[in-house]
Order: structure tokens, then C-alpha cells, then sequence
């Protein structure tokens, strides 16, 4: 007997066969559960939602705001006022035109333009990742092992920590969003049985995704074809035999070339302009830097990242949370030595966690732990295969108690972090001051102006401006809107810079180029760590370059 018909007869190659350690079908008992116990367990299931949002919303609020979130929020604003193409707008390399900016929509529809637009739409973004990680793991098991499946996945997820972690995955949107559409459609190919429907379903969430964002080639359409085209070579039979896996092939592809074709479809029709990803490798001197670098940055996800704190409570904290690192990496060891024994969620689970660490270790980009967002879907991918491949393991072993521990410390956690203080920023203090002192319309480098508009509610706005020379400045395309630097339409009368050099970013400060081409101001007003340079005349009336997209 051929390895392909072992693979066949064992199960290997079945839509959705059962995970390790999963019962092989469904009893009658769990085909006809009663009415009221599925309703019960819908009600647990929206009520943990709730209490989950609550709290993650109120540590949202931890994190200090920039323009990064408040130029999303402009953007979402310009869309809600009839700008749904985005007319005149640049972005980033990350559109979030299919993700976040709807989400954006709706928050700003509801509660206006507010600095509270960020927090509430990523508390909302990450509840919906952390319940979708739970039903993705379950299955279709049910009972106590569907249980245990989905409280080790949503368990793993469930205590971002504070800092980074809480800036990555409940802050500024960035990859974190994209992981919800990814995750919807391996539930698609988890609990639809095969069909014509399936490869279309896959086909449009998979297109939404990546007209968003890019990553979503290379984190949903790179391993889902990688898997088909395994499966289909592994079982060397009739394609007539092959027909799911081919159909998921080709609608795939179809995703990424319907993806392109609706981008330049809207720059065709004058919507935005998205700047071009830079894919490029590191040098080769400094691989064994990114290999560290890649271990924290896992770490930081998981709300493990121990390294240089002193023996306290954070490091406690820290130290409890490397069980979820265990648990992922435990379920990657067996993903990988029974990687034919796994259904096709399975093996596309490993297959984006192999790409996403790959691509982090060989990126140029990774050089930075600031980076680290560009993987934030090692944690829900290894959440999953964790709950997936370890729950009957866990049962069988013993562990359900010391687990069901580690789970109430990680909500503990959760609930204290809820309650630390509330972010307090200088571009909000600055903003407080702006509208007292009836300043409307500035300029500011990037860091601070979108943050600051967003701040005040846009009573006042600030727009970006980047120091290209001692005595130069240029308009920032990135995330910005070409009629604002329309000397005819607005009326400039002064410029935030910081007043410390430590606090002088590559993105944020423009040092002396302001007085330099606007001329001595008439005032300088000191606000926290900020200063406001004011004046009496229209800075816009100068004429200034535009400097080309390109990713920072």
C-alpha cells in the first residue's frame, strides 16, 4: 500500500477530520442537544464577550494615543461625511479599508470624533479575536473536551500585558485586525461541510482581507495554497478526486488577483493612494541579533517577555504567562511531527506560523522589537493549534487543574490591569490648550499633528509636515490629505514641536526648519513638554515639496 492511500485511509486527507485526541464522530446525544442547553451556552458565551470587552476597553485606555489610531479616525470621519473612496487621501502600506476603517465608521457615527474611537474599536477588534480563537480550537468537538479546547486558546489570549503588548493588540490598528478575517475563514474550512460554497466564502473574506492589508498574502494566500498543493501531491490521484482542494487553490489565487484589481479600481476612480510595502531580507551579520530578537517579540505576545525586569510583581506576571508559550509551542512540536495526521485547519495553522516566524527572522524589518506587530498572528495561530492538539492531552495528563489555575491568574491579571490609570499624553494637553486659546489650523511633524486634531475633537486641526533639511520642510504623505495644505482653503498659524531632544522623533520633531522658512514666531508658548510656536501669518502661503510615499 502506497504512503498517500495509508495517509487517505487513515483520515489524513478528510475535509475536517477530527483532531488528536478528538472522538471520531459526533454522538447521537450531541446531534440533539437540547434547545435550551445551546441557548445557555449562546447567553455564556455572549455574556463572557461582554465582561471581556469591559475590560479590555478600560485597558485600552493604558495606552497613550498617537497619530498613527487618529489618523485611521480622520480618515473613517472623512468616509462618514461622504468621502467613501477617500479622495485625495495617502495611507500607509496598510489600507485598513475593509478592516478597521468600517469598524472606525461605526464608533465615530455613534459616539463622534473622539480621541475614544481607538480604544473602544480595538477593545471590540480583540474580543472578537479571542472568541474567535475559542470556537476555532473547539471545532466541532463538544463536551468537556470542546470546553478544554477553547479555555486553552482563549485562555492563552486572554491578559495582554501592559506596555507593548497592550500598544500591539489593543491600540493603534495595525495587523491585529486582520487576524479576524483570517481566523473567519479557517472557521469557514473548519465547520462548512465541502461545497461550491466554501471556496467563494474563502475566496471574499480572504480578498477583503488583503485589500486591507498585505500581510494577508503571505499570512492567509501563502499557506493555504502551500497546504493544497501538499495534500494534492501527497494523495497523486484523479483531480476529479481532488476537487475541494483544487477549488480552494484556485479561489485563493482568485482572492489575491480580485484584491489587486479592486485597489486600482479606487485609484482609477481618485480614491486613496496606499504607499508601496518594502519586502526586503537582512544582512546576514545580523541573523543571530534577529534571532533573539524574534524570541522577545514571541514573548511580548504571549505577555511573557521577562527579559531585564527586576524580581517583582511584573516579572511574576510575566513568568505566568510563559505557560501559554509552552502550551503553543508544545502543540507547534506535535503540529509538526504529525503534520499528515492533521486536518486542513491544522495544517494551514502551521504551515502561517512557519511564515510568519520565517519571514520575521529574515525581514530587514524585524531589526526592531518596535516591529513586532507584523507577527501579532503567532498569537492567536498558536492559541488555536494549542487548544486544538493539546486539549484531550491535558485531560488525559491530569493538568486540568493546574491549568484551570494559570487561567485564574491570568484573569486576575486582566482585571488588574483594567483598573492602572489611564493614559495621559502631551498632544492632549496640548490640544486642551489650543481650543482655549482659539488656535484652529498648524502644522505639525507627524507624531503629534493627526493625535492632537483627533484630541480636540477637530476644533483644532494639525497637519503633518516632515523636516527634509536644516531649512526645509515637505509635505508628509503618509496618512494625510492632499486640500489640507491648501493655502486658499485654510489659514496655518502655528507649529507643535517638543521641547526636549529626548523627545525629538524621526517622525515628530522638526527642530529649527520652522523658523527657518516661516521666520522668527511672534510667540512660543511652552505646554507640558511641548512647545506651540505662533504666527501672524498664513504658513500655507509657502510653498512646500511633497515628499515621495514610502514605508518608514
Amino acid at each position: 500500500m502506497s504512503t498517500a492511500s495509508a495517509l487517505e485511509q487513515a483520515g489524513a486527507f478528510a475535509p475536517n477530520p477530527p483532531g488528536p485526541g478528538s472522538p471520531a464522530g459526533h454522538s447521537p446525544a450531541g446531534r440533539h442537544s437540547p434547545v435550551g442547553r445551546r441557548l445557555a451556552l449562546a447567553a455564556a458565551f455572549v455574556f463572557a464577550g461582554a465582561g471581556l470587552f469591559a475590560l479590555y476597553l478600560l485597558q485600552a485606555r493604558t495606552v497613550p494615543g498617537n497619530s498613527d489610531g487618529a489618523s485611521n479616525v480622520l480618515q473613517a470621519w472623512s468616509m462618514l461625511h461622504g468621502n467613501v473612496l477617500l479622495r485625495g487621501w495617502s495611507l500607509s502600506d496598510v489600507s485598513f479599508y475593509t478592516t478597521e476603517l468600517p469598524q472606525y465608521l461605526l464608533v465615530a457615527a455613534a459616539r463622534g470624533l473622539t480621541s475614544d474611537v481607538v480604544p473602544i474599536a480595538a477593545a471590540t477588534t480583540y474580543t472578537v479575536l479571542v472568541l474567535l480563537s475559542a470556537l476555532l480550537a473547539r471545532g466541532r468537538r463538544t463536551g468537556r473536551e470542546g470546553a478544554a479546547a477553547a479555555l486553552i486558546a482563549g485562555g492563552i489570549m486572554a491578559a495582554p500585558s501592559l506596555g507593548t503588548g497592550s500598544l500591539v493588540l489593543l491600540g493603534n490598528p495595525d495587523h491585529t485586525g486582520t487576524q479576524v478575517l483570517l481566523l473567519a475563514t479557517w472557521l469557514i474550512l473548519d465547520r462548512a461541510r465541502p461545497s461550491w460554497r466554501v471556496p467563494v466564502a474563502v475566496a471574499l473574506v480572504l480578498g477583503c482581507a488583503q485589500v486591507a492589508d498585505p500581510l494577508a498574502r503571505y499570512e492567509g494566500v501563502l499557506p493555504l495554497l502551500a497546504v493544497c498543493a501538499m495534500r494534492m501531491y501527497a494523495r497523486r490521484g484523479p483531480l476529479r478526486g481532488q476537487w475541494y482542494e483544487l477549488s480552494l487553490a484556485a479561489a485563493t489565487a482568485g482572492s489575491a488577483a480580485a484584491a489587486a484589481v479592486v485597489l486600482e479600481a479606487v485609484r482609477h476612480a481618485g480614491g486613496f493612494a496606499a504607499a508601496t510595502v518594502v519586502m526586503d531580507f537582512a544582512q546576514i551579520g545580523a541573523l543571530s541579533d534577529h534571532v533573539w530578537i524574534s524570541v522577545q517579540s514571541v514573548l511580548l505576545l504571549f505577555g511573557a517577555d521577562f527579559s531585564g525586569m527586576v524580581l517583582g510583581p511584573g516579572a511574576v506576571v510575566a513568568l505566568v504567562h510563559l505557560a501559554g508559550v509552552v502550551l503553543a509551542g508544545w502543540a507547534a512540536a506535535i503540529a509538526v511531527r504529525r503534520f499528515w495526521h492533521l486536518d486542513l485547519v491544522g495544517q494551514v495553522l502551521l504551515v502561517t506560523l512557519a511564515v510568519l516566524l520565517l519571514a520575521y527572522l529574515f525581514g530587514a524589518r524585524s531589526a526592531y522589537l518596535y516591529n513586532v506587530h507584523e507577527i501579532a498572528g503567532v498569537l492567536p495561530v498558536g492559541a488555536v493549534l494549542a487548544g486544538r492538539l493539546l486539549a484531550g492531552r491535558v485531560i488525559r495528563a491530569g493538568l486540568v487543574p493546574a491549568l484551570t489555575g494559570v487561567l485564574a491568574c491570568y484573569l486576575a491579571v486582566l482585571a488588574v490591569q483594567a483598573v492602572h490609570k489611564p493614559a495621559s499624553s502631551d498632544q492632549r494637553a496640548v490640544a486642551s490648550w489650543l481650543v482655549a486659546h482659539h488656535l484652529k489650523y498648524g502644522l505639525a511633524g507627524y507624531w503629534y499633528a493627526s493625535s492632537v486634531t483627533v484630541d480636540s475633537g477637530n476644533r483644532v486641526q494639525v497637519r503633518p509636515v516632515a523636516r527634509t533639511g536644516p531649512r526645509t520642510l515637505a509635505l508628509d504623505p503618509w496618512e494625510s490629505q492632499a486640500s489640507w495644505y491648501d493655502g486658499r482653503l485654510h489659514d496655518a498659524s502655528f507649529v507643535i514641536e517638543p521641547r526636549w531632544p529626548g523627545k525629538c522623533f524621526t517622525i515628530g520633531c522638526l527642530r529649527r526648519a520652522p523658523q527657518a522658512l516661516f521666520g522668527r514666531p511672534a510667540a512660543v508658548y511652552r505646554v507640558r513638554d511641548l512647545l506651540v510656536l505662533v504666527w501672524h501669518k498664513n504658513l500655507l502661503d509657502v510653498r512646500l515639496s511633497r515628499i515621495p510615499p514610502q514605508v518608514p
